[in-house]
């Protein structure tokens, strides 16, 4: 049996974000007055990879924990937006100013699936060339460059690496690889 939803309301509703307050009625008949529930945008990463199974990595600095991270190219859904192949084309193109000849979706999958509903999609582009300089959103400042699949996989075991799904997609792909 699952839950059953008793009620809902939206505390923060806007382009970005949605935070809701369910009510909702367990299996075993308990009910949670408060379950909250984090609506945020679907998303798209890649792992663009070059002849010499390179591939790129982005270092952005991320404010909510006041870092640099390194992670794969990627974002958010724009508004009107449903196709997430679409979206890996176009953040990629936006962030490194790379094309792909092929792509193939590795898997999607959940960001945090306990509190929030976003799917992350993984594709892998291959055949990249350079067609223009990086056209980045007023918000960003995106350092890229390349590495080798094996060194990204090092990175990964060593933590250097720390964002789940980019730790996924180069493991997976690594897996592919042979690597």
């Amino acid at each position: 049996m699952e839950w059953e939803n008793l009620g809902r309301q939206y505390l923060v509703d806007n382009e970005f974000l949605k935070v809701r307050q369910d009510k909702v009625k367990l299996p075993n008949g308990v009910i949670i007055d408060d379950f909250f529930v984090i609506e945020k945008k679907n998303v798209s990463l890649i792992v663009a990879m070059d002849e010499e199974e390179r591939i790129i990595i982005k270092d952005e600095y991320r404010y909510p924990i006041d870092k640099h991270l390194i992670e794969l190219p990627g974002g958010t859904f724009d508004l009107g937006e449903t196709n997430p192949l679409d979206v890996a084309k176009r953040e990629l193109l936006e962030e490194t100013g790379y094309s792909a000849d092929e792509w193939e979706l590795l898997f999607t999958n959940y960001d945090y699936p306990t509190k929030d509903v976003n799917q992350v999609n993984i594709y892998l582009a291959k055949g990249i060339k350079r067609v223009s300089d990086q056209q980045l959103d007023m918000g960003e400042d995106i350092k890229y460059r390349f590495i080798p699949l094996e060194k990204a996989v090092s990175m990964c075991m060593d933590n250097t690496i720390c964002v789940n799904g980019t730790v996924a997609a180069i493991l997976k792909t690594a897996r592919i690889y042979g690597v």
